[in-house]
Order: structure tokens, then sequence, then C-alpha cells
């Protein structure tokens, strides 16, 4: 018997905005907190990138390999049923409230429900679609048994339940981490995006539980386009401060911010996440301990072009003769602002230190004596022999390399604690719009707009621009991956290109390791 009735919950304001709250509680958000056993987890290590080719974990229980199967799982059909109920059951209540209060909040219903679903499909292909309530025991277990629907089935649900949802939302969120009107278009415009990619880029399998026609590419990417579309002029790119490299680090933790279109915001003591904790360098690190834990790449470092448009290739010379610099930071001289808020470089400068990161030391070289090991301790006339940050301690990093982005570097030591990090989770900004809208203005060949796009961006991250020639397929993908780095898009855009065998099949990742002479 159920204590509260639905005549408790669905006829007072209070009651549907709890209800609602539990639906948003459920939605499949890869946040800080998503690990490889699902969402919510406490070490804070947003881990697709440890299998895209972006980042390295140092802990050995967060490195796997695919035989479980069970990577970033999410197969929540309570969720689904929660929507579904409401769907059903709220409208016999809905003269209760203004028609705008009742068509907002079904609106966000549908909306949550396709967010729902595409978190399904774009991990397990096609899924069994469920529009109503099932009921147990009124239902037999033969009519509660529902086939899986086809792939192009499922993205044109979303779609269906997205279209709904813009017909029914305002431009405005009833309050902050709500939906709207134009989170609905940003989601159509990466929902369409997929199904467009899956379709020019895969094939028919298992009897079309998997792919999409290659006929209907060019229908989801107009899709896309239009919908990223609707979101000029209501956005724009985050230009606060003139200082590009100031400018960038800041954008993912100001939440005043005209980039912004649907994030997930935390607050102390409700809400919290560890980020900084488990990310800040070792020789920062709290009475907790914790450090290091996300390494970015010398592979995702080297993708980022210099200032002058040069490769990021680094110039570290032959083997036999390796190129010397009075500081380490000497090697990324002219390196772009973007990249240097994304990733703490060995040498620069976090929270007013400069971060020592080495591998180890020779007393001189070549003949001289290779000095390393694990120990900070350990000195060299008076010189650290690894540095104050690492390498070769099992909790500093295996890359030479450290994340930035997302960090609060004003967050003083005596604060870097766990569950004490409340820095927001953007989820979608029109960043990504942009993205998509290039990516799919290139292939409806609209190639002026989709240069347009992809040099905004570039613009604000302090890379040279590009000109019409240098606009491809590739290009685009790259500046993808680079502007959208560790935010948890990069494993499911090489997947839907089709081309993850390339960079993550019997891939091995690259480090650099900066040694003392």
């Amino acid at each position: 018997m159920n204590i509260i009735q639905d005549k408790d919950v669905f006829k007072v304001e209070s009651g549907v905005t709890a209800y609602m709250m539990r639906l948003y509680y459920d939605l499949p958000i890869e946040d800080f907190r998503m690990t490889k056993d699902g969402f919510r987890g406490w070490a804070n290590v947003p881990s697709t990138g440890n299998c895209s080719g972006e980042m390295l974990i140092i802990l050995n229980d967060m490195l796997w390999d695919s035989p479980s199967g069970d990577w970033f799982q999410n197969w929540n059909y309570g969720a689904v049923r929660n929507v579904n109920y409401f769907l059903s059951e709220f409208p016999n209540y809905k003269n209760n409230f203004t028609q705008e209060q009742a068509d907002g909040w079904i609106g966000e219903a549908y909306l949550i429900r396709a967010y729902y679903y595409f978190a399904m499909v774009k991990r397990y292909g096609g899924v069994p679609i469920l529009k109503e309530v099932q009921y147990y025991p009124e239902q037999s277990i033969e009519e509660l048994k529902v086939p899986r629907n086809t792939e192009q089935e499922v993205y044109d649900f979303v779609i269906e339940d997205l279209d709904k949802a813009i017909g029914l939302l305002s431009d405005k969120s009833p309050a902050k981490g709500r939906v709207n009107k134009n989170v609905a278009y940003a989601l159509k415009s990466r929902v369409c995006l997929y199904a467009g990619s899956i379709a020019k880029n895969g094939s028919m399998q298992l009897n079309n539980l998997l792919g999409i026609p290659k006929a209907d590419a060019a229908k989801y990417y107009r899709a896309s386009y239009d919908a990223a579309k609707m979101l000029e002029g209501k956005y724009s790119l985050y230009r606060k401060h003139t200082d590009k490299f100031e400018n960038y680090s800041k954008l993912f933790l100001d939440e005043d911010n005209s980039e912004i279109i649907f994030a997930e915001y935390f607050s102390y003591p409700d809400k919290t996440h560890s980020f900084d904790v488990v990310n800040i360098p070792y020789q920062m690190r709290g009475a907790e301990g914790y450090s290091s834990r996300l390494n970015p790449t010398l592979d995702l470092v080297e993708m980022f072009d210099d200032v002058n448009g040069n490769s990021g290739v680094l110039d570290i010379g032959p083997a036999n003769n390796p190129t010397r610099f009075e500081k380490t930071m000497d090697l990324f001289k002219n390196v772009e602002p973007r990249l240097r808020a994304s990733v703490i470089l060995p040498g620069d400068i976090f929270k007013n230190e400069s971060i020592e990161i080495q591998k180890g030391l020779y007393t001189s070289y070549p003949s001289g004596e290779l000095m390393t090991g694990a120990d900070f301790n350990a000195l060299y006339q008076g010189k650290n022999i690894i540095g104050k940050s690492g390498m070769g301690h099992p909790e500093t990093t295996i890359t030479g390399f450290l994340l930035r982005k997302f960090q609060d570097p004003s967050k003083d030591k005596s604060q870097v604690l766990l569950y004490k990090s409340t820095q927001q989770w953007i989820d979608m900004r029109y960043a990504e719009v942009l993205l998509n809208r290039a990516e799919a203005a290139f292939e409806l060949n609209m190639k002026d707009d989709a240069l347009k796009c992809i040099n905004d961006i570039r613009d604000r991250a302090g890379a040279k621009l590009y000109d019409a020639n240098q606009l491809t397929e590739s290009a685009i993908q790259k500046e993808r991956r680079m502007e959208l780095a560790f935010e948890n898009h990069t494993y499911w855009d090489l997947r839907r290109w089709r081309i993850a065998d390339s960079y993550i099949n019997n891939k091995q990742y690259m480090a650099l390791s900066p040694y003392y002479i």
C-alpha cells in the first residue's frame, strides 16, 4: 500500500517538483563522478578518457580491459518507468496548475526520457522502447517481454520526445539546473549528429538492431544542423577575459557564463564532489592524501598545434642526442593557450607554484650517473631527483602531465579535501553546439558555415585560424577532440566515427619524461 498517494504528489506544486527532482537525479550525466562501473562513484575520475587516448588513470583498480563488457553501464529501466508513470498519471491532475506550469513539467519529462534513451542507444544500439508503465503481476511475464527495437527506431524515438519537449518548454528554465527549450535543441543537435555519423560510417548488423541506413545520413545531419542553428544568438562563446589562457581556464568555473546551456550544479554540504583532491599535483596535496589521478597523454598534448599553426609534436631531438632546455616550459614556449588551460605542463605555474615534474636526474650527460626513484626526499646536491610532483612515485603522474581543466586554482590547500569541491559540470555548452553544427554543415557541403564555426572556436582558444583549404573532416574531428578534451565526449565520438580501432586497439599511449642535467 502506498503511503503517499498520487493525489498527494501530483496535486500540489511541491509534490510535482519533488517528483521531478527524482527524475533529474537519475539523469545519466557523465560528470566528475562517473566511473567505469556507473554513475555517482566516489573516485571522481571522468573515465571514458582512460580508453580514448586522452589520459591515463594511475590507480590499478581504475584500469581495465574489454572482456567484462560493462563499461560505463547504463541500463536503468527503473528510471524510464518513473518518467513513464509521470507522463501517464500527471495529466489527470494538470488542471490544478496553469497551462504553462503543466506544459513545462510534461516537457521536462519528455526531455528527460529522451536523455535516458540516448544514453542507452549510444552504448548498446537498439534497445526495447517502453512508452507505457508495465505492471506485475497484472501483466503476464510474456506480456512484459519487450523485444529490442532497431537502433534507428530508438534514435527516432529520442528525436520524437525532444520535439515534444521543444513544443512544450519555454526558453527559460524554471530553476537553476533544470532544462528548457534550448537544452532540448542542444540535445537534439547532439543526438542527430550521432545518428547521422552512424549512418554514414557504420553498417547494418544483427537484423538492423545495430546501424542506420546510409541513405538517411543527410536527413539526420540536416536535423542536427537546424537544431544547432536555433541557438544562434541565444548563447555565445565565453570571452570575459582578454587573456586567452585565463579566459579558457575560467570558462569551466564561472557560473555566470554565456556559453552554458545545461549544467549540473554542486553546493556544500548537500551535493559535492572530490575532483580537486584527487587531481591536485602531488606537491600541493592535502592532509587526506590523494593526487594526480588523471594524467593527460603526450598523444593528446601533441594534437595541439602551436600558436603559429606549426605542428605540436615536441622537438625533443633523437634518442642518442636529446634536446636540452634551460627550463621544461621552454619546450612549450609557443603552446596554444587552450592547451595550457587544459593540461598542467611540466614546470608550468599552478596556484602560484612551478609544478616540478621530472623522471630523474643525470649527474652529467651522457657519461654521468642516471638517478631515479620514488623518494621525494632523495636529493643530489640539494636538488630533488624527481622534482616535487613526480615521476616514479606511485601517486604521481605516469605521463608527465597533470589535468588543469576543471580544477579550482583559488581553493586553498587546506580545503582540497574529499567531498569539498563544488565547481559545476557543464553538460552542454555552446562550443559543442558549434562543433555539432560545423560537422553537420561539412557533411551537407555547407563548408563556409563549417569554417566560420570552427574558426570562432579557434579564435577563442588562441589558435591560428584555418583557411578554407585546411578544413577537412579530420580537422573538424581534431578540433572537437581538443575543445572537448576530458569532457567525456571523445570515447563516444571515436565510436560513432567508426575510427576507435585506430586509437584504442593495441594502442600504447605516449608519455613525456623530462630529466634534469
